[in-house]
């Protein structure tokens, strides 16, 4: 994989590239058995919120490519949604080495490159621009800002908060063609719709309800071209058998027919989605399990295809593991325990041509591993087959 360090603000560095995302070719949603009936869509009725900000700069990671990818290709019928968690094996695979990555205090960036603070915001969690190009934002304390840059310094000026009071959100997306802001907090999906233009929610919807939580919960969404919403779904432990197959999977709704189905699995905490600008195919991150030591699981990059088995709890990095059979390999890795979190596709115009439709991944760090440094890794991908090869 061909890598280019530089350091930039990791709120600025989601900025880059919030623009057009596709979606994998339209797949009828059939109303499965999967989701219980504890998950549900509803029809929008009217409700008012109740309306009530630091963060540092960050250093460019390295995501490390596997060393062999074979192109990925969808089974013709889902995996099982869980297997039984094994311990590591006794010996250990050698592992992708990541590229060490520079602290932002002594990080130089490439000619013709800055950084630059967009703005102050508690923990924010996740970034959506909409058509005006102003950005939305929700918060770990459960608020969602609108910020936008009037002057074109590449500075935010105003900072409206559009609505609060949300457990733990994790997600935010705009609807394609209107205004609806969809988030995604603790066990739900909210819409959200401002109807009089005054930057905030006036309707404020549950649409989908009772998805499973534990250790981890539903994490970013995202709409792609076909209507559908996706989302990922963490785990509710580090490494088990699940009992609700909607756990530890990749998700999507039709809000149009309040339908809803798995269209993935084998994820721990698949943070964050993109779909490819240029062949639609859909990305997630996900982060590994904590049990196996300090160097190993890595974090990775998958290339989602329907059906697909990502390979949590019994199957990581390589093909390590006893419940590999049949499970997809990551298309990129990142240091283990390192939290490889929000993902974009760069499609803008403001880096040089070679920088088109490259992928960015932040990198929160690890609660876990010390010496683990925060970063935003860029991954150059290529569609190899059926799949993807990273170079």
């Amino acid at each position: 994989m061909r890598i280019r360090h530089f350091g930039i603000l990791l709120l600025a560095s989601l900025v880059l590239a919030a623009c057009g995302e596709a979606a994998p070719a339209a797949t009828p949603i059939v109303n499965t058995a999967v989701p219980p009936p504890t998950t549900t869509l509803e029809p929008p009725p009217t409700a008012s919120p109740n309306p009530t900000s630091t963060r540092e700069t960050v250093a460019l990671e390295t995501a490390v490519p596997p060393t062999a990818q074979s192109p990925t290709e969808t089974p013709t019928s889902p995996p099982a949604a869980s297997a039984t968690a094994t311990t590591a094996p006794t010996t250990a695979e050698p592992l992708p080495t990541p590229v060490a990555i520079i602290e932002l205090a002594g990080a130089t960036v490439p000619p013709g490159f800055s950084f630059i603070k967009f703005a102050d915001l508690y923990r924010p969690t996740s970034l959506s621009f909409d058509n005006a190009g102003r950005l939305y934002t929700t918060s770990f304390d459960g608020t969602v800002h609108i910020l936008s840059d009037e002057d074109g310094d590449g500075r935010s000026d105003n900072d409206t908060v559009f609505a609060n009071g949300f457990s733990t959100a994790l997600g935010i997306t705009l609807r394609p063609g209107s205004s609806d802001v969809y988030v995604s907090s603790n066990g739900q999906i909210t819409l959200l719709r401002d109807e009089n233009g005054d930057d905030r929610a006036d309707v404020r919807q549950q649409v989908v309800s009772g998805l499973p939580t534990g250790l981890h919960q539903n994490d970013n969404l995202k709409f792609g071209p076909d209507g559908l919403l996706y989302i990922g779904i963490g785990s509710t432990c580090d490494a088990c058998v699940e009992t609700d197959p909607r756990s530890a999977t990749i998700m999507r709704f039709d809000i149009n027919t309040k339908q809803g189905e798995v269209f993935a699995t084998g994820m721990r905490n698949p943070y964050d989605l993109a779909f490819h600008p240029v062949t639609g195919d859909l990305f997630a991150t996900d982060n590994g399990r904590d049990d196996l030591g300090m160097d190993a699981p890595q974090e990775e990059l998958n290339h989602i295809v329907q059906g697909g088995d990502y390979g949590w709890p019994d199957c990581w990095d390589e093909g390590v593991g006893s419940g590999c059979a049949g499970t997809k390999t990551a298309v990129a890795f990142f240091e283990s325990h390192s939290s490889a979190d929000s993902l974009t596709f760069y499609t803008g115009n403001r880096f040089p041509a070679d920088y088109q439709h490259n992928a960015f991944v932040s990198i929160l760090g690890s609660w876990l591993k010390s010496g683990v440094k925060t970063g935003v890794a860029r991954v150059i991908l290529t569609p190899d087959g059926d799949g993807y090869r990273s170079e």
